[in-house]
């Protein structure tokens, strides 16, 4: 009776899971494949270009481009150095870019991007009780909402996302519109303030 109920119960959450995650590729494997579109390009003037670290990778938001990852790395090209956005897909074992201007890579869901403001004012008064006495303080820690994230930008000197955000305050008639900033650090998003 109990090994039958685990049995069911282990069936149950396996059925619950996705067949296999979407694979993500490596950052050798970015490397391979920025490599193979260099060796394609065949430049007379050769100019070393070489993923130099990654970010992070995330499935394409489009649905025109779906089955793409989109990766957030930094590159170096001879004397230039930079964040950018690479969209690639998989062809059997392997990651090939994808020619596409104007990749996107989505910021935090705006539950995230709430809980990380939240949780950088509550460090703000923390660190300085004089910061609990500003309104928009007191707002962002507890009554201040995120509805929306969209358009984010990378900034090719620091990989940071601005992004368009959508806020709203109990109370305020209209919704505020502003641009925020976001960072992804090991894997996981970080508040940057202005």
């Amino acid at each position: 009776m109990r090994l039958t109920t685990i049995a069911l119960t282990t069936a149950t959450l396996f059925a619950a899971l996705p067949v296999h995650a979407a694979a993500m590729p490596t950052q050798e494997q970015i490397n391979a494949a920025v490599q193979a579109g260099v060796a394609k390009q065949k430049s007379s003037v050769p100019i070393p270009v070489k993923v130099t670290s990654l970010q992070g990778c995330q499935q394409a938001q489009e649905p025109e481009f779906k089955g793409e990852v989109v990766c957030l790395v930094r590159m170096s090209a001879g004397m230039r150095d930079g964040f950018t956005v690479l969209p690639l897909r998989q062809e059997g074992d392997t990651w090939v870019g994808v020619e596409r201007k104007h990749a996107q890579f989505a910021g935090p869901a705006p539950a995230e991007a709430q809980a990380l403001i939240r949780a950088w004012a509550k460090q703000e008064v923390a660190n300085n009780p004089e910061a609990a006495k500003d309104q928009q303080m007191q707002e962002a820690q507890t009554t201040m909402q995120v509805k929306a994230i969209n358009n984010c930008e990378v900034k090719r000197s620091s990989g940071y996302l601005q992004c368009d955000t959508i806020l709203s305050v109990p109370g305020r008639p209209d919704d505020i519109k502003t641009e925020l900033t976001f960072t992804l650090e090991a894997g996981n998003w970080r508040y940057v303030p202005r």
